[in-house]
């Protein structure tokens, strides 16, 4: 059995090789609007890190009515989406590394913008982090491909954090 930790060091691993891949492209490709869920390359990917920010670092502290994320038209650069990730992955380890049963049992209250109120567990929470990150990654995969160019390897196979050194 595996554990919401490794699924996230999964997930990290793959978000940033798509980062990477995209830090490849020229940046008018990466805020191209594609009319995709998000318009843009650029905005998929800092949807999938706000996402974790949003979850890990406001919803699950009990913080969500705080939470305000910069606007994405301010991001004028793959650095600076970059530098966006290394922070938002440096918290989210910090918190990870404490993550523990009885955190992971502990109950929040998710509100979406629509209003709804969904009484969740801190591992629902990080579940659906994990699955909405694996959407948007498959819609970059599309989008990727309608540029001919190969998307990083997303498979479990390929980024086992078991297999990591």
């Amino acid at each position: 059995m595996f554990s919401i930790s490794e699924l996230h060091q999964y997930s990290s691993t793959v978000r940033g090789k798509f980062a990477t891949k995209l830090s490849e492209l020229p940046w008018s490709e990466v805020e191209k609007n594609r009319e995709a869920s998000f318009y843009s390359m650029k905005n998929i990917l800092l949807h999938v890190i706000d996402n974790e920010d949003w979850m890990v670092n406001w919803v699950i502290r009990n913080k969500q009515q705080d939470y305000v994320r910069r606007k994405w038209e301010e991001y004028t650069s793959m650095k600076m989406v970059l530098d966006h990730l290394t922070e938002v992955e440096q918290k989210s380890k910090a918190y990870f590394s404490g993550l523990n049963e009885s955190e992971l049992n502990r109950k929040v209250n998710l509100t979406t913008q629509a209003g709804q109120v969904f009484n969740l567990t801190v591992e629902e929470c990080l579940l659906q982090s994990f699955t909405e990150q694996l959407y948007h990654l498959g819609e970059l995969i599309a989008l990727f491909w309608q540029i001919n160019v190969e998307p990083p390897k997303m498979q479990w196979f390929w980024n086992n954090p078991r297999l990591q050194s």
